[in-house]
């Protein structure tokens, strides 16, 4: 019990569960009890009479938090996000805490989105104005041919900037000029220098504020001032290596591409206090 309680409060004390809650029924703040009907041993509780009248109010000490419709304990769910930082194999952590079939999968998946959600709300443009930027289109995965049916691959656009960490992937189902240009706008800053192939999607590319150096591959890696993709074509295998052994379900393919960056940008830091800090932002207890 006394370790359930210092869990609570260390969750309180970091701002993933609130440390205080009103009751409904008076508007009064209410008082942490302990209770032995409860997995998390506490509860919030109101008892109060006014004008005659009695009332109890009682609720979840999860309310309003991430945590809130798990089942898992605390002490599980914060091994299973620890462990999940720490890119174990789901049946590693399935196997180390006795979880039933799906629940790992699950809180992967909760992870994983956790990852997206923080790009989407943080995504800043990459680049500017004398920074140089790689970027090309890889595709993922084979064609398999089983039983009259066969699975295409995904195609992948993304880029990453020289001398830092910062990096961008995208889904795509087509490598046209339509397709790339408006992806490129949104995630590389007017200025800055492109190194690409000679693809013709984006031969265009010095006419919207971009300045763009090319590299003729099937002559060349590297051309006659220097310029190489060596950097996006190592991001291309790290990240197919991370990709999972059984693949990825194209609607599903956004979401992985997003745990890898987040897991790429913040290699070299304690990945898990930054996802509880990407939670906080996300799930800010109510």
């Amino acid at each position: 019990m006394q370790d359930k309680e210092m869990l609570i409060h260390w969750l309180m004390d970091v701002g993933l569960i609130s440390k205080k809650h009103f009751c409904l029924l008076c508007g009064e703040e209410m008082n942490l009890r302990r209770c032995e009907d409860r997995s998390d041993g506490l509860k919030w509780e109101c008892k109060r009479q006014e004008n005659g009248k009695r009332h109890k109010a009682e609720i979840s000490i999860r309310k309003g938090s991430w945590v809130e419709k798990r089942r898992m304990t605390l002490e599980e769910i914060l091994k299973l996000t620890y462990w999940w930082c720490q890119d174990l194999d789901q049946a590693q952590i399935k196997h180390e805490l006795g979880l039933v079939e799906g629940t790992g999968v699950d809180w992967d998946s909760f992870c994983s989105e956790v990852c997206k959600i923080t790009l989407l709300e943080n995504g800043e443009k990459l680049g500017g104005v004398g920074k140089i930027l790689q970027f090309d289109e890889s595709k993922f995965g084979k064609r398999k041919y089983h039983l009259d049916h066969h699975v295409e691959g995904q195609w992948v656009f993304g880029g990453i900037e020289e001398n830092s960490r910062k990096c961008f992937l995208v889904a795509v189902e087509k490598r046209d000029e339509a397709t790339l240009l408006p992806i490129i706008q949104k995630w590389i800053a007017p200025g800055t220098i492109i190194v690409s192939d000679c693809w013709k999607a984006y031969c265009n590319l010095d006419n919207h504020g971009y300045e763009h150096r090319t590299v003729n591959h099937s002559v060349e890696f590297v051309n006659e001032d220097g310029d190489n993709t060596n950097k996006i074509e190592g991001h291309w295998r790290h990240a197919k290596c991370k990709l999972p052994k059984f693949g990825v379900r194209k609607h599903l393919f956004s979401t992985y591409l997003a745990e890898f960056i987040w897991r790429y940008t913040h290699r070299n830091e304690d990945l898990f206090q930054v996802f509880l800090k990407d939670v906080k932002q996300i799930y800010a207890p109510t």
